[in-house]
């Protein structure tokens, strides 16, 4: 078995943290779009694809006010020097404040990450929906 330095061993956590930090800004929490993904990054998800920072960033305003609940499990990381693969699985509660969530899903993300001059950004993300409670929404019911 191939010995770990503690250089990756601080990439790995590096990475496990800008996962856990997206999940809670795609939640509200703070943050800036910049803070997670390169500017070139891509999407891949059941309702879009997209280039660029920009576009995701239009697309997820699009979202407006529904509120998300994003659970990220089995991390698994596959670290290349400068760039890595991520894969886990994401549990997605939509909801109402003070009502149980009207739609569920289970996602399988894959994140391609690179280390960047102001930390490890998601240069690629891959959404792959497994199971479905409720309806998903097209494009333009997110308008």
């Amino acid at each position: 078995m191939p010995t770990t330095t503690l250089d990756e061993l601080a990439d790995r956590q590096a990475i496990a943290e800008l996962v856990a930090r997206f999940g809670r800004w795609l939640d509200g929490d703070p943050g800036d779009i910049a803070d997670f993904y390169a500017l070139d990054a891509e999407v891949e998800s059941p309702r879009a694809r997209l280039r660029g920072r920009h576009a995701i960033a239009e697309f997820l305003a699009r979202t407006g006010d529904e509120r998300a609940h994003h659970l990220h499990t089995d991390l698994l990381i596959d670290l290349d020097g400068d760039r890595a693969v991520v894969s886990a699985n994401q549990l997605v509660n939509f909801f109402e404040p003070g009502v149980p969530p009207y739609r569920t899903s289970g996602l399988r993300v894959t994140y391609t990450v690179a280390r960047t001059d102001d930390g490890w950004r998601i240069v690629r993300s891959r959404i792959e929906l497994q199971w479905l409670i409720g309806e998903l929404p097209t494009v333009a019911d997110s308008a």
